[in-house]
C-alpha cells in the first residue's frame, strides 16, 4: 500500500507535468490563452493519477507502469517541441 502511495506521489507529479506540458505545447491556437487553464486541471489530474495508482495490484506494477507512462508522455513532449518548431 506504501509503495502505491509513493508512485502516485513521486511519478505521478511529473506525468502530470508533462500531460499537461504536452497539451499547452500542442494547442492549436496561442498557448499563453491556455496556460491558466492548464495549470487548474494539473492539479485535479494530479489527484486522479495518485487515486488510480490503488487500482494495481502491487507497488511494483504501479511503480513500473507510471514509470512507462513517464517515459511516454516525455517523448512525446519532446516530440512535439522538435517537429513543431515553428508554434
Amino acid at each position: 500500500m506504501l509503495a502505491k502511495t509513493f508512485a502516485g506521489i513521486l511519478l505521478g507529479l511529473p506525468l502530470s507535468m508533462a500531460l499537461v506540458a504536452v497539451a499547452i505545447w500542442i494547442w492549436p491556437h496561442s498557448s499563453e490563452s491556455v496556460v491558466i487553464p492548464m495549470m487548474v486541471i494539473f492539479f485535479p489530474l494530479w489527484i486522479g493519477i495518485m487515486a488510480a495508482t490503488f487500482l494495481f495490484r502491487s507497488g511494483v506494477r504501479a511503480w513500473a507502469w507510471l514509470a512507462v507512462a513517464n517515459l511516454a508522455a516525455f517523448g512525446a513532449l519532446f516530440l512535439a517541441k522538435h517537429t513543431m518548431p515553428g508554434l
